[in-house]
């Protein structure tokens, strides 16, 4: 009641006149207001917090006093008196009943991203959580017709190969469509020159989704880190300049949040929860992604490769239509029209946001990266076997080293080793009385029991010949 006190004395504040209104105005006036205060903020603990800033905690006077601004700089057409702000922070803040529009509510601590619901609060059991997701501004303008503008030259001169452009407009365009689902694969664009227009890329992007909507970092560690609930609360998560190591326990984050459509997620003074999350990423990098396994199908590699880049031969061509991107995004009804021709477009009949065919929709730069990742993983697999000075290895130690340590496709086993040289053939060792699997290198073979080759080569026991790699641990030994 400290507000209520405070509005009696006229030097404290100068919200509205003194005069009184028709009832019925008044009124009116105090549903408007009241609707406007309780969607402003949220309480919890008998402390208040705005629904823009939830890290804040604010006292009841608090709430009031900023309100009187607010309500003066929104509503003072309305022309609110001292008694209808008294009967609003009655209404809000002091009065206990059941209207959802008027009241402050309770919040649960949830922070959610509903795409595509208006509603900033979403009840549940008499409290709600926040959602983080905000219809666009540019989406409320009428009378815009659908068209690409500028951003078309743009994706002519940053894409020089169509495919790539068609299957990029196809998934942006579904992004729009279907907000409220979440994509499994994510485009990653490379290039080995800078100023090639990537980081403008993003921009537009982000301008069509929301810039509140969407969160852009350098690199991956906050991403990835222990308190990412902010980042994964957001519809699109941009990030620039990804350089990774390969099999890290980043690339293995980014896999999760690409493809699950939950995650556990953390925020600063409160508990991890798993909460659903509906984040479509875009990744771009000046480093070539070797990190990127073969076969692998969440990422989408585009490598940006015109001649527009800062050092390029058209490198001033390109600066000048980038500067004038950068004034068709600042306007409103040029987004608005970009958008309207994304949500016009009917993407490819084998486009499919779910599932990326990597095999019938390499890029060049995919096959390039899952090529050197094949060649990297028989050269780990090669290193093992000649640390260990091995001529022999049972396919179950095979297989584990080739999971654990190389991370690949079990089925890629007899792949990597027979293009290495050796060969398979099942042979009885170590007193059993059936055959087991093992693999022997070129000029080597298994004969009853032992492990023989060239220049009259022979092992006493096959078996504790194997038994180099029976250590817990890391098999290559580092």
């Amino acid at each position: 009641m400290g507000m209520i006190k405070l509005l009696k004395k006229s030097e404290e504040t100068d919200v509205g006149e003194t005069e009184a209104q028709p009832k019925d105005d008044s009124e009116e006036v105090v549903q408007i207001i009241s609707k406007a205060v309780s969607s402003w903020y949220v309480r919890k603990d008998s402390k208040y917090f705005a629904v823009d800033r939830l890290n804040v905690k604010l006292s009841m006077e608090d709430v009031q006093r900023s309100c009187v601004f607010r309500i003066k700089e929104e509503f003072g057409h309305l022309k609110p008196t001292r008694e209808i702000m008294k009967e609003v922070f009655h209404l809000t803040i002091v009065k206990k009943h059941s209207d959802t529009d008027t009241s402050i509510p309770v919040w649960n601590g949830g922070i959610v991203c509903k795409p595509g619901n208006p509603k900033r609060f979403i009840w549940d059991l008499g409290t709600v959580a926040i959602n983080a997701w905000n219809k666009p501004a540019y989406r409320n303008l009428e009378g815009v017709d659908p068209s690409f503008g500028l951003a078309g030259d743009f994706f002519d001169w940053f894409f020089t190969r169509e495919e790539e452009k068609q299957k990029f407009l196809d998934w942006l365009s579904w992004n729009l469509q279907n907000e409220d689902q979440k994509p499994s694969w994510a485009p990653f664009f490379y290039s080995a020159t800078k100023g090639s227009g990537k980081s403008t890329l993003c921009k537009l992007v982000a301008r069509l989704f929301g810039d509140q909507n969407t969160v852009c970092e350098n690199s991956v560690d906050k991403l990835t880190g222990k308190f990412n609930s902010p980042i994964l609360s957001k519809k699109l998560v941009i990030s620039e300049e990804v350089d990774l190591r390969a099999n890290s326990k980043q690339g293995n984050a980014l896999k999760t949040y690409i493809t699950e459509s939950d995650a556990v997620v953390e925020r600063k003074g409160v508990d991890a929860e798993r909460v659903e999350q509906f984040c479509c990423f875009m990744f771009t990098s000046n480093h070539l992604p070797l990190w990127i396994e073969e076969e692998e199908r969440r990422y989408y590699l585009i490598e940006v490769d015109h001649d527009g880049h800062a050092t390029g031969p058209k490198g001033g061509e390109f600066a000048a239509l980038v500067g004038e991107l950068n004034e068709f995004m600042a306007d409103d009804r040029c987004i608005a029209g970009l958008y309207g021709a994304l949500m016009e477009r009917r993407q490819a009949a084998k486009f499919n946001a779910k599932w990326l065919n990597v095999q019938e929709e390499a890029t060049p730069l995919m096959k390039q990266v899952h090529a050197a990742s094949e060649g990297t993983r028989k050269a780990m697999l090669r290193e093992m076997l000649d640390s260990k000075e091995l001529k022999a290895i049972s396919e179950a130690k095979l297989t584990e080293f080739v999971k654990k340590e190389l991370h690949a496709n079990l089925a890629q086993t007899k792949h990597l080793i027979t293009e290495l040289g050796w060969s398979k053939d099942n042979v009885k060792w170590d007193g059993c009385d059936y055959a087991r699997a093992v693999w022997t290198a070129k000029g080597y073979w298994v004969d009853r029991g032992k492990l023989k080759g060239p220049d009259g080569f022979e092992e006493q026991d096959l078996g504790e010949h194997l038994k180099v790699l029976e250590v817990s641990g890391d098999l290559l030994g580092h």
